[in-house]
């Protein structure tokens, strides 16, 4: 698992447990977890509204494209 999907898992987890909820596992809660990633990719959320700066926008963007096709290939392999 890449870096940035693993930062979006532990992110998932903590707001998960602030609830006292388990924490979700890749591949055992794929569907759930691609659904709560892809908001995340929500051009409001990752430009914080239009508070971050440009190359902070940029960064948080590709790490978001770098979590999402992480999530591809584990779908790939989950359907294979």
């Amino acid at each position: 698992m890449n870096r940035a999907l693993v930062n979006y898992v532990d992110f998932i987890n903590y707001r998960r447990s602030l609830f006292g909820h388990a924490p979700w596992d890749v591949y055992d809660n794929y569907a759930e977890l691609r659904e709560e990633i892809d908001v995340l990719g929500d051009p409001e959320i990752l430009s914080g509204d239009g508070e971050y700066s440009r190359a902070e926008t940029q960064r948080r963007t590709d790490d978001w494209l770098d979590a999402m096709a992480e999530l591809d290939r584990i779908g790939q392999e989950l359907m294979a």
